[in-house]
Protein backbone atom coordinates (compact mmCIF):
# COMPACT_ATOMS: atom_id res chain seq x y z
CA UNK A 1 0.00 0.00 0.00
CA UNK A 2 2.85 2.51 0.73
CA UNK A 3 4.87 2.03 -2.50
CA UNK A 4 1.45 2.28 -4.39
CA UNK A 5 0.98 5.84 -2.52
CA UNK A 6 4.48 6.56 -2.76
CA UNK A 7 3.74 5.99 -6.70
CA UNK A 8 0.68 7.80 -7.01
CA UNK A 9 2.47 10.55 -5.90
CA UNK A 10 5.06 11.04 -8.27
CA UNK A 11 3.06 10.40 -10.68
CA UNK A 12 0.64 13.01 -9.77
CA UNK A 13 3.81 15.43 -9.47
CA UNK A 14 5.11 14.10 -12.85
CA UNK A 15 1.61 15.22 -14.16
CA UNK A 16 1.60 18.60 -12.18
CA UNK A 17 5.05 20.42 -13.62
CA UNK A 18 3.66 20.28 -17.20
CA UNK A 19 0.60 21.93 -16.48
CA UNK A 20 2.53 24.52 -14.25
CA UNK A 21 4.99 25.20 -17.00
CA UNK A 22 2.07 25.94 -19.45
CA UNK A 23 0.19 27.93 -16.83
CA UNK A 24 3.35 30.54 -16.33
CA UNK A 25 4.44 30.23 -20.55
CA UNK A 26 0.52 31.10 -20.75
CA UNK A 27 -0.26 33.39 -18.00
CA UNK A 28 -0.57 36.67 -20.51
CA UNK A 29 -2.48 35.58 -23.54
CA UNK A 30 -5.33 33.75 -21.05
CA UNK A 31 -5.22 36.89 -19.00
CA UNK A 32 -5.96 38.85 -22.09
CA UNK A 33 -8.06 36.41 -23.21
CA UNK A 34 -10.29 36.92 -19.94
CA UNK A 35 -10.43 40.03 -19.95
CA UNK A 36 -11.50 40.19 -23.67
CA UNK A 37 -14.64 37.51 -21.98
CA UNK A 38 -15.28 39.98 -19.45
CA UNK A 39 -15.41 43.39 -20.96
CA UNK A 40 -13.10 44.67 -17.97
CA UNK A 41 -11.10 47.79 -19.46
CA UNK A 42 -8.08 50.18 -17.52
CA UNK A 43 -10.15 53.14 -15.22
CA UNK A 44 -9.18 56.54 -18.06
CA UNK A 45 -8.28 58.37 -14.18
CA UNK A 46 -4.84 55.53 -14.66
CA UNK A 47 -5.02 55.88 -18.74
CA UNK A 48 -5.76 58.83 -19.41
CA UNK A 49 -8.52 58.68 -21.24
CA UNK A 50 -9.09 57.24 -24.83
CA UNK A 51 -7.07 59.12 -27.46
CA UNK A 52 -9.49 62.14 -28.86
CA UNK A 53 -7.18 63.63 -31.64
CA UNK A 54 -3.99 63.80 -32.83
CA UNK A 55 -2.10 66.27 -34.61
CA UNK A 56 0.75 65.41 -36.58
CA UNK A 57 3.72 68.51 -36.80
CA UNK A 58 5.55 66.38 -38.97
CA UNK A 59 8.81 65.45 -36.89
CA UNK A 60 6.54 64.93 -33.90
CA UNK A 61 2.81 64.06 -32.98
CA UNK A 62 0.55 65.55 -30.19
CA UNK A 63 -2.17 63.23 -28.75
CA UNK A 64 -5.25 64.62 -26.96
CA UNK A 65 -7.11 62.87 -24.60
CA UNK A 66 -11.00 63.05 -23.94
CA UNK A 67 -11.52 65.15 -20.97
CA UNK A 68 -11.66 63.05 -17.84
CA UNK A 69 -14.63 63.31 -15.39
CA UNK A 70 -15.00 59.87 -14.37
CA UNK A 71 -15.74 58.97 -11.31
CA UNK A 72 -16.83 55.29 -9.49
CA UNK A 73 -20.53 56.59 -9.14
CA UNK A 74 -20.47 59.65 -11.90
CA UNK A 75 -18.71 62.43 -13.14
CA UNK A 76 -16.55 64.08 -10.79
CA UNK A 77 -16.56 68.07 -10.38
CA UNK A 78 -12.88 67.91 -11.24
CA UNK A 79 -10.94 66.39 -14.25
CA UNK A 80 -8.45 66.56 -16.30
CA UNK A 81 -7.31 66.20 -19.81
CA UNK A 82 -4.41 64.41 -20.95
CA UNK A 83 -2.00 66.02 -23.63
CA UNK A 84 0.82 63.66 -24.76
CA UNK A 85 3.86 64.34 -27.50
CA UNK A 86 6.04 61.91 -28.85
CA UNK A 87 8.75 60.12 -30.35
CA UNK A 88 11.04 61.64 -27.62
CA UNK A 89 14.05 61.62 -30.25
CA UNK A 90 12.27 64.15 -32.63
CA UNK A 91 10.41 66.57 -30.22
CA UNK A 92 11.78 70.55 -30.00
CA UNK A 93 13.80 71.89 -27.11
CA UNK A 94 10.24 74.15 -26.28
CA UNK A 95 6.93 72.96 -27.27
CA UNK A 96 4.25 75.83 -27.64
CA UNK A 97 0.75 74.50 -28.57
CA UNK A 98 -2.96 76.10 -28.10
CA UNK A 99 -5.27 73.27 -27.01
CA UNK A 100 -9.49 72.73 -27.34
CA UNK A 101 -10.16 70.15 -24.49
CA UNK A 102 -13.22 68.89 -26.31
CA UNK A 103 -15.98 72.47 -25.03
CA UNK A 104 -14.25 71.92 -21.68
CA UNK A 105 -12.21 74.84 -22.03
CA UNK A 106 -8.35 76.03 -24.22
CA UNK A 107 -5.58 76.88 -22.60
CA UNK A 108 -2.20 77.20 -24.54
CA UNK A 109 0.47 75.03 -22.80
CA UNK A 110 4.85 75.24 -23.54
CA UNK A 111 6.76 72.81 -22.59
CA UNK A 112 10.52 72.73 -21.85
CA UNK A 113 11.41 69.34 -22.74
CA UNK A 114 14.74 70.04 -21.89
CA UNK A 115 13.96 70.64 -18.28
CA UNK A 116 10.55 69.53 -17.90
CA UNK A 117 8.94 72.58 -16.81
CA UNK A 118 6.15 74.02 -17.99
CA UNK A 119 3.65 76.84 -18.49
CA UNK A 120 -0.22 77.88 -19.09
CA UNK A 121 -1.02 80.40 -20.85
CA UNK A 122 -4.40 82.00 -21.90
CA UNK A 123 -6.37 79.70 -19.63
CA UNK A 124 -10.04 79.65 -20.19
CA UNK A 125 -12.41 79.67 -16.53
CA UNK A 126 -12.86 76.39 -16.96
CA UNK A 127 -8.68 75.43 -16.73
CA UNK A 128 -7.09 75.23 -13.16
CA UNK A 129 -3.73 74.33 -13.52
CA UNK A 130 -0.83 71.84 -14.16
CA UNK A 131 -1.39 68.51 -12.60
CA UNK A 132 1.42 66.87 -13.22
CA UNK A 133 4.18 66.81 -16.30
CA UNK A 134 6.03 63.55 -17.14
CA UNK A 135 8.29 61.88 -19.22
CA UNK A 136 7.31 58.69 -20.31
CA UNK A 137 9.28 55.95 -22.73
CA UNK A 138 7.89 57.38 -25.85
CA UNK A 139 7.86 61.34 -25.35
CA UNK A 140 5.93 63.64 -22.54
CA UNK A 141 3.21 64.08 -20.97
CA UNK A 142 1.32 66.72 -19.42
CA UNK A 143 -2.08 65.98 -17.47
CA UNK A 144 -4.09 70.00 -17.09
CA UNK A 145 -6.54 70.33 -14.29
CA UNK A 146 -10.22 70.94 -15.27
CA UNK A 147 -13.31 72.04 -13.09
CA UNK A 148 -17.18 71.92 -14.65
CA UNK A 149 -18.45 74.49 -15.93
CA UNK A 150 -21.74 75.72 -14.33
Amino acid sequence: MGRLKTLLGYAWAALAVPLLLLTFMGQEPLSRALVRATGLSISPRWSGGEVARTVDHGGYKTHLHRAVFDGLLGERRRGFIQVEWEPVTALPGIIDEEVDAHGRGRFRISLDTRTGKAELRDASPEVVGIDVVTPFKGGWMARIALKKSS
